[in-house]
């Protein structure tokens, strides 16, 4: 399969498991607990949601790997692709009942992120994208972003400690807005289409987390920068990134 047939297994899986996430916050996620600390959930929905996702995928392309964020199912790679699933992600926000979260399902070959998908069942929202296909909202290809100057720009940013940086402390007053909603695959596809202008995260970079959006963001010509020793993942309009001097910690 080409990036633009896995797409279309992409945008069918994550549709059917988005029914099945929609219909657990409607009714009830199942049992909440906690992995690696305080603020890291995993619900049964997650759990279950996952197991769905490497079932169907296994079924399609038995030679392809798969990981996943609950590493219910977890297979090597046979053909050079890998699959990964964060079958709900702003799990916080979907154990709480609020009603931003979604579902990312993504995979990547040698090269890098070949396809990503982000379904908002809340929403009906799917965002698709795969390399050198372009970025598309429900089927119908994403236009242009409107470009707003920095003192105008909107940001999606979750950095903890990180913001008493020199580099996000100087930014203060020289940016517009910032906006903590709690669903890094959202927040991701929401920059691609230019709903925000930039994102800067602190977080641990797992396929999971950052393979779909990276895909998106590069389709909209944005600069995708990764600084992993210090856990940051920034999205910026190009040119940003020096003009801000967000290189320098």
């Amino acid at each position: 399969m080409d990036a633009v047939e896995r797409l279309a297994v992409l945008e069918g899986l994550a549709v059917e498991a988005g029914a099945i996430a929609l219909a657990a916050f409607v009714d009830g996620v199942g049992a909440v607990r906690v992995k690696h600390g305080p603020h890291d959930l995993v619900t049964d929905t997650d759990e279950l949601v996952e197991r769905l996702i490497a079932e169907r995928l296994g079924a399609l392309c038995p030679d392809d790997g798969f990981t996943g964020e609950e590493s219910t199912s977890e297979r090597p790679s046979r053909s050079g692709i890998t699959w990964t699933a964060d079958p709900v992600d702003g799990t916080w926000n979907f154990a709480a009942g609020i009603p931003q979260w979604c579902v990312v399902i993504a995979c990547a070959d040698a090269h890098g992120p070949l396809a990503g998908i982000t379904f908002d069942p809340v929403r009906r929202e799917l965002w698709a994208a795969a390399r050198g296909a372009g970025l598309r909202l429900n089927g119908e290809p994403v236009g242009p972003r409107p470009e707003r100057p920095v003192a105008d720009s909107t940001w999606a940013a979750a950095l903890g400690p990180a913001f008493r940086q020199p580099r996000w402390q100087r930014l203060m007053g020289t940016i517009g807005p910032i906006r903590l909603m709690g669903s890094l695959g959202l927040d991701l596809a929401w920059t691609a289409a230019g709903r925000y202008d930039a994102l800067a995260y602190t977080c641990s970079q797992n396929p999971w987390d950052v393979w779909a959006g990276t895909v998106m963001a590069l389709e909209q010509g944005l600069d995708v920068w990764r600084d992993e020793p210090a856990r940051l993942m920034t999205v910026l309009p190009q040119g940003w990134r020096g003009e801000l001097r967000i290189d320098e910690a």
